[in-house]
């Protein structure tokens, strides 16, 4: 009995001590202690400025590993032409406006429009490189005579348009215009890349490089292009010389004569004059 009485006793000391004490419970183990935790909203997560490679303080993640770019760098040349005053300073242009007797030879009978025997009569006294024994000779005098009378360039590289009136008799008579370049072309460089175009032509012209004729172009044949690489001397002077011939009244000219290096006209030089018809 007295067992049971000190049980009761000690369950009713218990029951009071639960009812004047609350029970404070805790949520459950985050990690990380809820008044030390940072703002997540401003918190600044990127990466700094020269990062050490470190991993990250936050989220113990490794640096970004990824490989540098190993590509090779593109070292095809530009598609450009050249400088152009590392290639040519401009045309030289000499039209004297000279009426030329071009019945003289019976041998050189001009008898159409840019007969390729009115080139015989040519005023610098080299016939044209025609029937020359000696072609360097005869293309090296022919330079001096224009470079003479034209010492400096006259018209810029580019898209080239010469015209000028005529009253030259036909077929008795024919006036000369020279147009002179002399270009370079490094050896670092392609000279098959290189061609000359013309566009229509009045009356016709003579084509020369290097001590050589290229080719002829009569009135009524439309333009032409005429490569340039198995001509060109690289790492020296090199020199066309384009003739036009007018042998019969009304005008002479040239339309589009230009340059190109690939796909790209070459132009530059000094600012064109301007075009006129010399007094006879």
């Amino acid at each position: 009995m007295i067992a049971i009485a000190m049980r009761f006793v000690l369950l009713c000391v218990l029951g009071i001590g639960c009812s004047e004490y609350s029970v404070v419970t805790k949520p459950p183990f985050t990690g990380a202690s809820d008044s030390a935790a940072p703002d997540e909203e401003s918190q600044d997560t990127s990466s700094p400025v020269g990062d050490s490679g470190a991993p990250d303080e936050e989220t113990g993640d490794p640096p970004d590993t990824d490989p540098p770019d190993t590509d090779p760098p593109d070292t095809d040349p530009p598609d450009t032409p050249p400088v152009p005053d590392e290639f040519s300073l401009g045309w030289h242009i000499l039209d004297e406006g000279e009426w030329v007797s071009t019945t003289t030879d019976p041998a050189h009978q001009v008898t159409y429009h840019g007969d390729t025997d009115s080139y015989w009569y040519e005023p610098s006294g080299n016939h044209g490189l025609i029937d020359s024994s000696d072609p360097d000779a005869s293309f090296a005098s022919m330079r001096d005579y224009v470079l003479e009378r034209v010492p400096d360039p006259t018209h810029a590289l580019g898209n080239l348009h010469y015209y000028a009136d005529s009253d030259v008799t036909s077929f008795r008579y024919a006036t000369f215009t020279y147009i002179l370049c002399d270009f370079w072309v490094e050896s670092g460089d392609d000279p098959d890349l290189y061609r000359l175009d013309t566009g229509p032509v009045d009356d016709g012209i003579e084509v020369l490089i290097n001590g050589q004729i290229l080719d002829f172009l009569r009135l009524d044949e439309g333009g032409d292009s005429w490569d340039l690489g198995d001509h060109i001397q690289l790492d020296s002077r090199n020199t066309l010389i384009v003739i036009l011939v007018d042998n019969a009244e009304r005008n002479k000219f040239i339309q589009d004569m230009a340059f190109w290096r690939g796909d790209i006209m070459v132009t530059g030089g000094p600012t064109p004059p301007p075009v006129f018809s010399p007094s006879h």
